[in-house]
């Protein structure tokens, strides 16, 4: 079903491409431009033979005629067939003066829809209504060629990176032309015009960042990027998304907004400086476990189905078997509305109403991509899981 799926959203991303096209094409009449070239030919072709047959062995038929019109028309003249009648010289004079002003505009029309479409991919003013599974990055970081290069690197099957930011165009024109299959959109964060441009309804994953494109405080970085959270969920309640705060004071707004995934990173810098307080070295520890530029760091990924409501154990065992260190699992992973929503259809399959109620109340308090860490090895690993894992191999996205 998945195959068929995807089959159809790639026709539908094509036939949308080609509306799309032949709009602008209408915009610039280049279908009525094309029309009068097709007729030019016939006519041409038609009287060339009128007059040139009979007396001329270089034009035996309309096909001799249309060959001979297509050529004269692009000014290309190959010299293998010309009128020797003063009818047809009149005919073909006619030709080439019409031709080049009908071939000339029609060329210049195309070259001015390829030139309109770089000027605006340069000024950040295109879309990405033509993707589908890409991933949006709404904001800016000062290291953004570290970041971006990190993302493709740790990403390698990624169909497509989309960033959204009001960085100026001198340093976007920089990393367009660092990452050539990035593309790059100019707008507000919290603007929800700029973020349907994005095409956000069809991304696999939305990325918020605390935005540095404009000097602000971090409390106006913080709001702005709740308020992008907002905006990306009221236009796509169903995309998996993921926002970087400041203050963790605003986690609780995320959680209100329905991030699926909160990154506090002041929060983090401040566990690093304690841990180094005390204990030796664990700074480093944990730089390696975070380092994924040879996906052996910290992970997760996806647990085999034959493992799925069985004991930790055995999948420790399994995942040891592989060559990686199993650390815990995440629970409850993906996209936190759809998780309500399966779990509030799985609390209603009971006749009993003690246990629809309890069901409920469990529903209420869950917790998406909740850490379960070093479990005893009786904890049973339930549908819906994610394996935390140190070792070789590539990261699992939680919304797959």
């Amino acid at each position: 079903m998945s195959k068929k799926n995807d089959e159809g959203e790639q026709d539908r991303r094509v036939f949308g491409g080609a509306r799309t096209l032949w709009k602008r094409l209408q915009a610039e009449d280049l279908p009525r431009l094309f029309f009068y070239f097709a007729a030019l030919l016939v006519l041409a072709a038609f009287w060339i033979v009128y007059f040139e047959r009979g007396q001329n062995p270089a034009f035996q038929d309309y096909g001799d005629g249309l060959w001979w019109a297509l050529v004269t028309v692009t000014t290309i003249g190959y010299g293998d067939t010309f009128p020797i009648t003063n009818a047809g010289r009149v005919v073909g004079s006619g030709v080439i003066l019409v031709g080049i002003g009908l071939v000339g505009l029609f060329m210049g029309k195309i070259s001015a829809i390829l030139v309109e479409r770089r000027i605006r991919e340069g000024r950040g003013l295109s879309d990405a209504k033509h993707l589908s599974g890409h991933f949006v990055i709404l904001g800016h970081k000062a290291d953004m060629p570290g970041f971006i290069a990190g993302i493709l690197k740790v990403n390698p099957s990624l169909p497509r990176l989309v960033i959204v930011s009001q960085a100026e165009e001198s340093v976007v024109e920089e990393l367009r032309l660092a990452f050539q299959g990035v593309l790059f959109l100019r707008g507000d964060v919290v603007d929800p015009m700029a973020i349907q441009r994005a095409n956000v309804a069809r991304a696999a994953r939305v990325l918020v960042l605390a935005d540095e494109s404009v000097t602000r405080s971090d409390q106006e970085k913080d709001a702005r990027t709740v308020m992008a959270v907002m905006t990306v969920k009221n236009l796509a309640p169903e995309v998996y998304t993921c926002a970087e705060v400041i203050d963790s004071k605003y986690d609780e707004h995320l959680k209100l907004a329905k991030c699926d995934e909160v990154v506090l990173s002041r929060e983090y810098s401040r566990f690093l400086l304690v841990s180094a307080t005390v204990s030796e070295g664990i700074t480093k520890v944990l730089h390696e476990m975070l380092d994924l530029s040879d996906l052996k760091g910290l992970q997760t990924t996806e647990i085999p189905a034959e493992f799925l409501e069985r004991p930790f154990a055995d999948l420790r065992v399994h995942m040891q078997t592989n060559g990686r260190l199993l650390l815990g699992v995440l629970e409850n992973t993906g996209r936190a509305i759809e998780i309500k929503r399966q779990a509030l259809r799985d609390a209603q399959k009971t006749s009993f109403v003690n246990t629809l109620v309890d069901n409920l109340k469990r529903v209420k308090t869950m917790m998406p991509n909740r850490p379960v860490l070093n479990p005893e090895d009786s904890y049973v690993v339930r549908e819906g899981s994610l394996a935390i894992v140190l070792g070789r191999g590539t990261p699992s996205r939680a919304e797959s």
